[in-house]
């Protein structure tokens, strides 16, 4: 594999996608068909390159790295055409949006003393979503 600099920038993913993929916590890679990294974002960087900007060596092939580590691999593609593939490593202990928002109504109810209306105000969402949501909830906890 040949020395592949990783500054934080790629010129094949615009800014903001860059910016949302650094605002992950888990480490996200992006390769290209060839299977050259496109872009590594912070967590990636910081885990796989320790201070370095430079991989040289086959021994430090990036993907192979994150999959050892649990990476879960997905392809890229625009209808038969594969344009590359992301490598996805979550942190341990890291919850799911729906467990975030799970948690969020839960606080949001118990600081509104149970009034639903208040809550969902505060949520941003209807009443009805709100509804739903307990629902949900109480369907996937088992509780009634």
């Amino acid at each position: 594999m040949p020395a592949t600099t990783f500054n934080g920038r790629s010129k094949a993913l615009a800014p903001i996608v860059c910016a949302l993929l650094d605002s992950r916590d888990e480490e996200i890679a992006v390769f290209n068909d060839a299977g050259r990294v496109v872009y590594l974002n912070a967590s990636a960087r910081a885990a796989l390159l320790q201070g370095n900007d430079r991989v040289s060596s086959p021994d430090q092939d990036p993907r192979l790295q994150l999959l050892a580590r649990g990476g879960r691999a997905i392809l890229l593609t625009s209808g038969a055409s594969v344009l590359g593939e992301v490598v996805f490593v979550s942190r341990r202990g890291a919850r799911t949006l729906a467990e975030c928002e799970r948690e969020a109504i839960r606080e949001t109810l118990a600081g509104m003393r149970g009034r639903l209306a208040e809550a969902a105000r505060q949520l941003g969402i209807s009443r009805t979503t709100l509804w739903r949501r307990r629902k949900a909830e109480q369907r996937y906890s088992g509780s009634t």
